[in-house]
């Protein structure tokens, strides 16, 4: 019954700016394979690309070929209850009664809502995030399989996503922690798992494993460099809001786990603890890693929290009501039915994010060819649509193959800030498509030797009065679409 209930939240799905790149993106690695070169932005030259989802878009791409949009639905539903069952399956292991199990696993999706309605690679992370944990956990009991499983799992996870950063970096707090006990005084010296050559064998090669990519040690260069980059544009690249419900959640759990780790009787594994402070402290730097607290939560303060739970309010099976196992499994199955709908659309949804839907489809209509300024919410949706004919000034991948030059001529084009006009300028840009709401369409409106073609009331199309596109833009017709996309099913 949890994890139809997990399903049934599971399956709500909506398109974000990157969904359209990823799966193009992972048909061109199906049918072309692999490359540096990037075919769908006029600005990026001799930039190398760097995709760090490798895999992750080729299992995307796989199926969306094989069913279409609710191909891609049931594959994220997939990993969320992969993820989701092995979380819950822990907890019940650590004694935890199934209701409170089913309690914890609650205040988890809340941590994690953040990253549960998209379809994307983290999905992916979460996932190896937790396998990770899960054999940090086990290799802390002094199983060796375990210990020696973690360099496979860096292998796949680092050609999968990037989030394999995370995981080297859990191996790494965990295997330091070991090694500054071990010069600690002899109690707490005996208790280590392992001995300071494995561990530091263990983070060679977990490092070692992450090299093994297309691009070697440029992958994990370029991670890096790239991982402290402010993103001040990106909500989910700010700190926590102590006082949205994620914060909320945030702060439940740090409670639970403090007085969790007061009233066990279990061991107090510094080394854990160790992993779990670091990842406590993460959303203090960026909202999207709290998926990862409330992963650690579950599994590091887990044994603590049933103990602690159970010596408070022992569950006294005898005195419960049994209810039918009819029951259980109707609500379970009325929970799956329930789910079905939403896996057969993923909705564009404007509250979320706006896209060009009617102007695309104008431009599609008029099979338009050239180079457009845009910004980078819109520019794979530009891309699935009409790329590689029209090829984009930006879009999602950001630092993965533009340079910190482009990058910054687009934010100056977003918001219409100092040289905002630099891609405008540039004699490749054959068109313009902007926001309505954005600064940049009064300076447009306002350049000379631009013209707007199209406008509705979410985007405008502006071309040069020269450009042998205006004819065509001007003889299509728009279809009759919506103009934000909204109730339209990806792609």
């Amino acid at each position: 019954m949890v994890l139809s209930i997990v399903c049934f939240i599971a399956a709500r799905t909506h398109a974000d700016p990157d969904l359209w790149g990823h799966v193009r993106f992972g048909q061109d690695l199906l049918t072309e394979g692999f490359s540096t070169t990037d075919p769908y932005s006029y600005v990026t030259g001799d930039q190398p690309w760097i995709n760090h989802e490798l895999l992750s878009e080729i299992f995307m791409a796989a199926a969306f070929n094989g069913l279409g949009a609710p191909g891609l639905a049931i594959l994220k539903l997939g990993l969320i209850l992969i993820t989701i069952g092995l979380l819950y399956r822990r907890l019940l292991r650590q004694q935890l009664h199934p209701l409170r199990a089913g309690i914890v696993v609650v205040v988890v999706l809340m941590l994690m809502s953040v990253g549960l309605w998209t379809i994307r690679p983290h999905l992916f992370t979460y996932l190896f995030f937790l396998l990770t944990l899960l054999l940090v956990d086990a290799a802390e009991r002094k199983s060796k399989w375990a210990f020696w499983a973690l360099p496979a799992v860096m292998l796949v996870w680092a050609n999968t996503h990037g989030g394999f950063l995370a995981g080297l970096g859990i191996v790494g707090v965990w295997a330091v922690a070991h090694l500054v006990l071990a010069g600690l005084s002899p109690p707490v010296k005996e208790t280590a798992p392992h001995g300071p050559i494995a561990l530091v064998l263990l983070v060679v090669a977990c490092t070692g494993a992450t090299l093994l990519n297309p691009y070697g040690a440029n992958l994990l260069v370029f991670l890096l460099r790239t991982a402290t980059v402010a993103r001040p544009e990106i909500g989910e690249w700010q700190p926590i809001s102590i006082g949205s419900p994620e914060g909320i959640a945030w702060i439940v759990a740090l409670g639970a786990t403090i007085v969790a780790l007061i009233r066990t009787k279990q061991m107090r594994r510094p080394a854990l603890l160790a992993v779990f402070a670091v990842t406590a402290l993460l959303p203090l730097s960026a909202l999207r890693h709290v998926p990862l607290f409330a992963l650690s939560f579950a599994v590091l303060i887990g044994e603590h929290l049933a103990e602690a739970w159970n010596r408070w309010s022992p569950p006294d099976r005898s005195s419960q009501r049994p209810v039918p196992m009819a029951a259980t499994w109707l609500l379970a199955a009325a929970f799956l039915v329930a789910a079905v709908p939403r896996l057969l659309c993923i909705r564009i949804e404007p509250s979320f994010v706006r896209f060009p839907a009617k102007a695309v489809a104008m431009m599609r209509a008029s099979d338009v060819r050239g180079n457009v300024a845009t910004f980078f919410d819109w520019g794979e949706y530009i891309i699935w649509h009409l790329g590689p004919q029209v090829r984009v000034s930006i879009d999602g991948r950001r630092e993965t193959v533009y340079s910190p030059e482009s990058y910054a001529k687009s934010m100056a084009f977003l918001y219409g800030i100092g040289q905002w006009d630099a891609n405008v300028d540039d004699v490749r840009t054959d068109m313009v498509l902007i926001g309505r709401d954005q600064p940049t369409y009064n300076l447009m409106r306002l350049k000379p030797g631009w013209q707007l073609i199209y406008e509705d009331s979410v985007s405008a199309l502006f071309a040069r009065p020269d450009s042998p596109q205006l004819k065509s833009l001007r003889g299509a017709i728009a279809p009759d679409l919506p103009p934000d996309g909204a109730g339209l099913c990806f792609p």
